[in-house]
């Protein structure tokens, strides 16, 4: 299966070259060798935890900038240590060890960590829609998945089994389509060796638009693909620890409200990523407002608006579910989910 963070390594040094590279190695090397266990401060009362990134200190992660710039955190009563995240970096190891109090990462790859062991939750989800996607040129634009009939797909070699799920699923018989090897470099879309492209609505669109190539992309989550990304993971000591939890439920609140912010102004997320919080990975700021731009709609959904933000509704752990039984990886929603904090969080509404 082709996971975001393959996907992501790859465009990192597409777009990125080496000042992503060198920045990823100072933000890693700002990680504690600490456990990181929520005890009180002495005098303020404040807890330190460290909250763990899945990638690296863009855009996907503006709503947890704002809420740390916004002092969301302290309100709360958190010291928060947030800490980038980067292609050798596993989030559910870091968070069962103690290392991290939270971490952000996909929910299949935390229903595999579970598969082996790990005692691990997920307690919400930042993105609604997951942005993998079929991309194809604007001029001869390939809408659904029954379009892809008699077409050729590009498609990383570790991905081929998470489309025959996806075609399947759609009543399209997967030998329809010719799957052409691909790399994560959009060019042979460009170059008309493919009629679509394998790709992520927030990536690949972008990188082709500064370069002036319309495209038209379909997201697979419109067609069934429920899969989670960027889930808050925490251990399941976390939630059992009366005091742990409480550190949890207050730096869940002051998420979702860095995260309203965000959505609500994108421009504001961008420049503490480029100015600030991914200062050293010399983002670019045109590129990252159009990523912060495509994020936003998969962040803030139809179900998001009447349940709030990061929440985990059952039709959505049940499309989940689903969607990895597909490929395998076999999980039930007590297992894996834990809605109780959120609920605390909302208490009933849609905002905080």
């Amino acid at each position: 299966m082709t996971t975001r963070r393959d996907f992501l390594t790859v465009t990192a040094r597409i777009l990125g070259g080496g000042a992503l590279a060198a920045g990823l190695g100072g933000a890693l090397a700002a990680c504690s060798d600490d456990d990181d266990k929520p005890t009180a401060a002495g005098g303020g009362g404040v807890s330190p935890v460290t909250f763990q990134l899945g990638w690296l200190a863009n855009v996907e992660n503006m709503g947890v900038y704002v809420a740390d710039d916004a002092g969301y955190f302290t309100k709360a009563g958190l010291k928060t240590t947030i800490v980038p995240g980067g292609p050798s970096v596993s989030v559910g190891p870091l968070i069962a060890s103690g290392k991290a109090f939270v971490g952000l990462d996909s929910v299949d790859t935390i229903a595999r960590a579970r598969k082996e062991g790990a005692p691990l939750k997920v307690v919400g989800a930042t993105l609604q829609k997951n942005p993998s996607a079929v991309m194809s040129l604007a001029k001869n634009p390939i809408r659904t998945p029954q379009d892809l009939v008699g077409k050729r797909l590009g498609v990383q070699q570790s991905g081929t089994e998470i489309y025959n799920a996806f075609f399947k699923a759609n009543g399209v018989d997967p030998k329809s389509v010719t799957y052409v090897p691909v790399q994560f470099d959009p060019a042979p879309l460009v170059n008309g060796d493919v009629d679509a492209f394998a790709s992520f609505l927030t990536s690949q669109p972008i990188q082709l638009k500064r370069q002036g190539v319309e495209t038209e992309s379909f997201l697979l989550a419109d067609f069934g693909y429920g899969l989670w990304a960027d889930a808050f993971v925490v251990s399941e000591e976390t939630l059992a620890d009366k005091t742990k939890r409480a550190h949890l439920v207050n730096l869940m609140r002051a998420s979702v409200q860095g995260w309203q912010d965000a959505v609500q102004d994108p421009a504001r997320g961008v420049k503490l990523a480029v100015e600030k919080y991914g200062k050293s990975l010399q983002l670019n700021a045109d590129e990252q407002l159009l990523t912060a731009q495509s994020f936003v709609p998969l962040i803030a959904t139809p179900e998001t608006k009447t349940n709030g933000l990061l929440t985990m509704s059952k039709d959505g752990i049940e499309s989940n579910i689903k969607t990895m039984g597909a490929v395998g990886i076999t999980t039930t929603a007590d297992q894996l989910f834990d809605t109780t904090v959120l609920a605390e969080v909302f208490q009933g509404k849609p905002t905080v």
